[in-house]
């Protein structure tokens, strides 16, 4: 203002020069009325005393100042003045950064179309304008195609392609560039972000810590932007420890707050997402800067149960007056108010997510789908099923949702049936892979090996007989041919899997074991460690059921040891019985014994205290009974069943056990004694029956 003052004073505010250079320093103020001043100024100058670079900075103070209309349409009021064309470049290249805040493709190439048709040969400036323009329209190839013919680059224009295919989803051209840029012109803080940030995408774990690496050694991890970029890549890589230390040490500003944030809800470490909201400024402020860190807050809350955060969000949104706006179909942010009703659904307030849902005057379907899969997880089937019936338009979450529920609910065929009515339909909505993975443990779980096989030509087509790429259904194919008997199936396509995980393995390990080819299973089960994959309790049951079926006590023993030392699984109750039955069918009744009682052990130094009528242990016990009848060890087999009906496990058998037992061995006066007493303490035998 001093100085636009003394210009006044000399008479030499209308100099088109003077005045450019006061109105770049009115737009570089951050006072609320600098670009009013700076347009008064504009205006104040003669139309026939404007010249271009004039016109050039005022675009650019709308276009700095988050005004993009305004500078498009002061770029067409340029447009229709007889201005050389060699002057309009940076008005153009102004204008670019103001479609690019748009992010409309249509003004882009518009903008783009002018500046060919009045022939106007771009500099190295607007060239990347351009760059930046297309690639934040989503126009990607463009940007690149406007690179690639480009006579000549900078180190702005390889930065701004680099962080174009970063943030365009093409981490592995990204990559190249980076190292290409670093070899060749050396690369900024600005190409180490896009190049962390490229990481982060494909969860290059190895790439991600190079270029840390690099930029400790260049000097660049003390940028915030770097900084930023380092604690994404380590999140996304699911390294929470080295995201922490990357943000140690320094003033978190807003942004590195939602990051971390986020990053901990991405990694499931909700507590520590809870923490660090209320370590840092607070809610309020978070949300205000962005909106969908109340997702984040959300989703921590409804995994952790905790009700009243969840609440405390839900009041925060309606006293700042946002929920009307979030709840219009308009907002981009209607995504808020579906974690709104999954919150409450998962917090078993599912009346709560009623309100919400009624209150919406206009609904998408992600509202729909929310408040459905919360009555699914809620055992609420039937208002599943209504608020299916009545939705207006579903889309392949609908339809997954509700065959998942079927399945949930025990009712698989049901499931298999609404999945053929979605094929049926004439809509274009056609199934995911979660549907197939859905569908096919609807099949598992009848062992309809006609249906699965029909599923599995579904993929093909639907996958264009690609399964490479898709490790959760070529697992869940491999799981149902497995359950369903049809073990050659099941190897062959686990055979062809290029990607394997534990689950993978397991379900290959379990259909072997389950159908009685032991040797097959552990086969399975030692290739799965030769090739370094960690088998999970799941794995273990299989290859201790698998040890068991062969009679291999020794072996069985070995692996029940390897799960305990070198995989720090501890025994479950499955793990046990297990162990207790192949030692009980081998007639190592006393070392089963022995397992027991360590067991009985474990659970007295852990304080588990056993409760009358818990089945927990109960196939333990009965594991070790069953080994007392096959060899005979009445004694034995008597106080184990004593102790099974003072621990009221599987009452009822274990009468009938014991008497049978007394039968064999002749001894019909206690088969008399016990069948009375078994009348007199009021337990009734349900007798079998069969359908045939």
């Amino acid at each position: 203002m001093k100085a636009h003052s003394r210009l006044l004073k000399q008479g030499l505010d209308g100099n088109p020069v003077v005045a450019t250079r006061l109105l770049q320093a009115y737009a570089c103020q951050t006072s609320p009325s600098s670009l009013t001043d700076a347009r008064q100024l504009f205006d104040q100058i003669p139309s026939s005393s404007r010249d271009t670079f004039l016109w050039a900075a005022m675009i650019s103070a709308y276009s700095r100042s988050n005004i993009p209309i305004a500078a498009i349409h002061l770029l067409s009021d340029l447009l229709r003045l007889p201005y050389a064309l060699s002057t309009l470049s940076f008005a153009f290249a102004s204008a670019a950064r103001s479609a690019a805040s748009v992010g409309d493709p249509f003004l882009a190439r518009s903008l783009h179309a002018q500046i060919i048709c009045r022939q106007i040969i771009p500099n190295v400036v607007v060239s990347t304008s351009l760059v930046d323009m297309y690639s934040k329209c989503n126009s990607l190839g463009l940007a690149q195609k406007v690179f690639e013919e480009m006579p000549e680059r900078n180190v702005i224009t390889w930065n701004t392609m680099l962080a174009a295919y970063a943030t365009g989803g093409k981490a592995i051209p990204a990559l190249e560039l980076f190292y290409s840029v670093k070899c060749d012109l050396g690369a900024d803080e600005f190409a180490v972000a896009s190049g962390l940030n490229a990481c982060a995408a494909v969860n290059d774990l190895r790439s991600g810590m190079q270029i840390h690496g690099f930029s400790v050694a260049a000097g660049f991890e003390i940028d915030p932007a770097v900084a930023n970029a380092t604690a994404k890549m380590y999140f996304k890589c699911s390294e929470v420890d080295s995201a922490e230390r990357a943000l140690e040490g320094r003033e978190l500003c807003l942004l590195s707050k939602l990051l971390m944030i986020k990053g901990y809800v991405f990694n499931e470490k909700y507590a520590d997402a809870l923490r660090s909201i209320s370590q840092s400024d607070g809610f309020v402020e978070l949300f205000i800067e962005d909106h969908s860190i109340a997702v984040s807050f959300l989703s921590a809350a409804a995994n952790l149960g905790v009700l009243q955060m969840g609440k405390k969000v839900h009041g925060v949104i309606l006293t700042l007056g946002y929920y009307t706006s979030l709840c219009s179909m308009e907002n981009d942010d209607t995504f808020i108010v579906s974690a709104l009703i999954d919150m409450y659904s998962r917090c078993s307030s599912i009346s709560e997510a009623w309100m919400v849902f009624h209150s919406l005057k206009e609904r998408d379907v992600s509202h729909w789908n929310a408040l459905m899969s919360g009555c699914i997880s809620n055992g609420w089937l039937q208002d599943a099923c209504f608020l299916f019936d009545k939705m207006p338009i579903k889309n392949v979450i609908s339809w997954t949702s509700m065959i998942s529920g079927y399945v949930q609910n025990g009712s698989p065929r049901k499931g298999l049936e609404l999945l053929a009515k979605f094929y049926i339909g004439e809509g274009l909505v056609r199934g995911n892979s979660f549907t197939f993975v859905t569908a096919l443990d609807a099949c598992s779980s009848l062992a309809a090996l006609d249906a699965g096989k029909q599923i599995h030509v579904q993929v093909l087509r639907t996958l264009s007989g690609d399964l490479s790429s898709n490790l959760i259904v070529e697992t869940a194919l491999v799981d149902m041919y497995s359950r369903s008997g049809n073990l050659i199936y099941a190897r062959r396509i686990f055979n062809k899997m290029q990607m394997m995980n534990a689950l993978s393995w397991t379900s290959m390990i379990t259909g072997y074991a389950t159908h009685g080819f032991a040797s097959e299973a552990i086969e399975v089960f030692e290739n799965m460690i030769r090739n370094d994959f960690v088998p999970n309790e799941v794995t273990f049951v299989s290859v201790l059921s698998a040890c068991n079926h062969c009679g291999l006590i020794e072996q069985g023993i070995q692996y029940f040891n390897l799960m305990k030392e070198k995989y720090g699984i501890a025994p479950r109750v499955d793990h046990f019985a297990c162990l207790v039955d192949m030692l009980g069918r081998a007639g190592k009744l006393v070392e089963a014994q022995r397992v027991l009682e360590s067991r009985n052990a474990l659970e007295m130094k852990s304080d588990k205290k056993c409760r009358v009528g818990s089945d927990n242990d109960a196939t333990i016990w009965g594991a070790l009974l069953g080994g007392c009848m096959i060899y005979g060890n009445l004694e034995m087999g008597r106080k184990v069943a004593k102790e099974m009906i003072n621990r009221k496990h599987q009452i009822s058998g274990t009468f009938v056990i014991l008497s049978n037992f007394y039968a064999s061995s002749g001894n019909w006066e206690a088969v008399y004694n016990l069948r009375k007493d078994w009348k007199w303490q009021g337990f009734v035998q349900k007798p079998g029956c069969s359908v045939v």
